[in-house]
């Protein structure tokens, strides 16, 4: 159940970032609403006969993974649930907010293109994922790039993005000098 309450609240999460209020707010702005803000109290846990193991107070929930649990843990600001790349993770505090929603975007749209349909409703559901979160994202990144050229640690970060994700555009994606 967890794990289906983390996948809701990416999801909604994204679609508020990639909402058009949104995007009209401006590509500096500060995103409203995150993943933590929108995720519910957690339940109380039922009683159990042995003590629950103690968390700091303000903890993030464990995602099983151990890596990406410190990454969040060292991110320096909050990180919506659908960025779970570590890398990702671990540069996101530090980029501007349209490298941010770019960044939710892209694991989204990888997450739902590494997934098999099952069923035909399955299918329908996986091709609306693809065309929401992964149609555009040449435009998206280019504009990216353009935008942020002159900054060499978006420029950097933008690069490593490409990498992992392979989305070179033809592209002139080359380090900052100096």
């Amino acid at each position: 159940m967890p794990t289906k309450r983390l996948a809701l609240v990416a999801c909604l999460s994204l679609l508020a970032a990639c909402s058009p209020q949104a995007a009209d707010s401006g590509a500096d702005a500060t995103p409203k609403a995150t993943a933590s803000d929108l995720a519910a109290p957690p339940a109380a846990p039922p009683a159990a006969a042995e003590p629950a193991p103690t968390e700091m107070p303000g903890a993030a929930p464990s995602t099983g993974d151990e890596a990406l649990d410190q990454a969040l843990a060292a991110a320096g600001c909050p990180v919506p649930g659908d960025v779970y790349d570590v890398e990702d993770v671990r540069i996101y505090c530090q980029m501007p907010a349209d490298v941010q929603a770019f960044l939710a975007r892209e694991n989204t749209c990888q997450h739902f293109a590494g997934e098999e349909p099952y069923d035909d409703e399955r299918r329908r559901e996986l091709e609306e994922a693809s065309a929401t979160y992964c149609e555009g994202r040449e435009k998206i990144f280019t504009d990216l790039v353009a935008r942020h050229h002159d900054d060499c640690a978006v420029r950097s970060a933008l690069i490593e993005i490409n990498g992992r994700y392979d989305l070179d555009f033809d592209l002139d994606l080359k380090p900052c000098e100096g």
